[in-house]
């Protein structure tokens, strides 16, 4: 079996508890990949999937079990040697390009500097990095630099980074999940590209499903095992439902469907296989229509929150901008824009990758100065206050979630919330939790949030930014407080299944409901489809 790139066998991973214990992120793991193979890995939030990564990557030692990637026993093997076995025969990326390049140096820079971690000279280095942008389709981005990209172009550059010094195993961790569809096809493709230019292994995380285009095997997790593996182009539909006790085991997602109404119905249809086998699966006639695209959202025109009071009656405006202009150098990102958010509905930011809703967010938030036009923030004006000012107002008024996620790695789930509402100035809550529980969340208040898979981290982040809402004193309560009416979010979903979406989704529903201001920039059509207010910024 000397084709394996990946040779992973009866691996346990434990993650400890504050209490002393121990929670099991992979049960016996089992996983081979041959080499030049594509492999998609899907599975729910908390499923094992990015704890199987950092195994990969060296990044995370096992407590059982044996895991070889690349030649190298990667679960027993020393700092030092690790360390050179990524230089050259491992390449990352993820949702973040940040993480790969170098905001102060240009495309073709970015891409020599992974080539001279391996030793190389800057000259053979700035070679080697041009001709693999020209194969890849990318010279024309070489003296550009990063931050003039859009977010699709920079995940681009991210790859061809990523693959530069031709590693044996490229590992990719949601590279798509801030990108939308357009862009996110695009880096697919690239990838796929990519990886067949310079002869890489490659496996894929992701929730979207559209990434088994490029794919030779899609695996799903679930449990800290693989769940079910098959090849695009088959049934692609998990039909395992009993676990090895034989319990009868429903998919979470069809679950979930069940309760925040994605199933009109819980009828299930059982079909009979040739072997006998009975399988059991969710009746398509009771699912609800699809949300719709990227390109239907920008044909839908925005509408008025659902409440009960008079639509003529305005609601109050948390927060505005007129004739907003930013410009990146000779790049136009906003110009002229108008925007108001109401108390009491959800509104959403969407449009490509590129067409500026960060951008906007960060304006609205007084992190960013427009070049023109007026921004308030809980009926303040932004402009003039210096920045402590700025941040006493965002403190008072509106709770925030960025991309990227931000926790503290030594407090557990409930101890970031602990702290939200200290930094805050509200009271102790012991109910504080609720979010969590709300979330999906409720058995992991006291796990290290660096035990938490990219899901779970993402809506502690959510629950975090939703302690800005609560009333002091008042103790558990849905209902905003005078502390904050104002919820923040850049892209909250990217991270999660499409259960944990759900939930996020009527989570938000229900603050505006309650009525709070919720704004949120996405590319995600089941949050866009249940906005109140939609801007479709081109």
């Amino acid at each position: 079996m000397n084709d394996l790139v990946v040779d992973v066998r009866d691996a346990f991973c434990l993650h400890p508890l504050p209490d002393g214990g121990a929670v099991a992120a992979l049960r016996g793991l089992g996983l081979q990949v041959p080499a030049g193979q594509r492999l998609v890995l899907h599975g729910p939030n908390g499923s094992g999937k990015t704890t199987l990564l950092r195994v990969l990557a060296g990044e995370q030692r096992l407590a059982a079990g044996t895991a070889v990637v690349a030649g190298l026993q990667v679960s027993t093997a020393k700092a030092g040697d690790l360390a050179r076995w990524r230089a050259r025969s491992l390449g990352q990326v993820d949702q973040d390009p940040w993480r790969l390049l170098r905001g102060e140096f240009d495309v073709l820079t970015n891409v020599a500097l992974q080539l001279r971690v391996t030793g190389l000279s800057a000259a053979k280095a700035r070679s080697r990095a041009g001709e693999l942008l020209g194969a890849l389709g990318l010279a024309d981005l070489g003296e550009a630099h990063p931050a003039r990209l859009s977010g699709g172009q920079r995940q681009k550059v991210a790859v061809c980074a990523a693959v530069a010094h031709r590693p044996a195993l490229v590992l990719a961790d949601e590279p798509t999940g801030e990108l939308d569809l357009r862009s996110a096809s695009e880096v697919y493709a690239l990838l796929d590209r990519a990886v067949r230019e310079v002869g890489a292994t490659l496996v894929l995380v992701t929730h979207d499903h559209r990434a088994a285009t490029i794919a030779d095997r899609v695996v799903r997790m679930r449990d800290g095992r693989i769940s079910e593996t098959w090849e695009p182009g088959g049934d692609g539909e998990e039909s395992l439902v009993v676990d090895d006790r034989g319990w009868l085991r429903l998919p979470v997602e069809v679950r979930a469907g069940f309760e925040t109404g994605t199933w009109t119905s819980g009828r299930v249809r059982a079909l009979r296989a040739a072997d006998g086998t009975v399988v059991l699966r969710a009746d398509p006639a009771t699912r609800a229509a699809a949300p719709p695209t990227d390109e239907a959202v920008s044909q839908t025109p925005a509408c008025g929150p659902e409440s009960g009071t008079d639509p003529t009656t305005p609601a109050e405006v948390l927060a505005r901008c007129a004739g907003v202009a930013v410009s990146y150098d000779d790049v136009t990102v906003l110009d002229g824009l108008d925007l108001e958010v109401h108390a009491g509905a959800l509104t959403v930011l969407t449009g490509r990758s590129g067409t500026g809703k960060s951008t906007l967010l960060r304006v609205l938030l007084g992190m960013q100065r427009p070049d023109r036009g007026v921004v308030e923030l809980g009926g303040r004006a932004l402009a003039g206050l210096d920045r402590a000012e700025l941040a006493s107002v965002r403190r008072d008024v509106c709770g925030v979630v960025s991309q990227q996620v931000h926790l503290v790695r030594t407090a557990d789930a409930a101890g970031n919330l602990d702290l939200a509402r200290a930094a805050q100035g509200l009271p102790e809550d012991p109910g504080a939790g609720r979010w969590l529980a709300r979330l999906g969340l409720a058995g992991l208040n006291h796990r290290p949030t660096s035990g938490l898979s990219g899901g779970e981290r993402q809506r502690v982040a959510l629950a975090r930014a939703l302690v800005a809402l609560d009333r002091p004193g008042d103790g558990p309560s849905d209902r905003p407080g005078a502390a904050a009416r104002l919820l923040v979010l850049d892209e909250p979903t990217s991270q999660l299944d499409e259960a944990s979406a759900e939930l996020v989704v009527q989570v938000l529903r229900d603050v505006a409901r309650a009525g709070a201001g919720v704004l949120v920039a996405t590319h995600d059509p089941v949050l866009v489809a249940a906005a109140d207010v939609v801007h479709a910024l081109d």
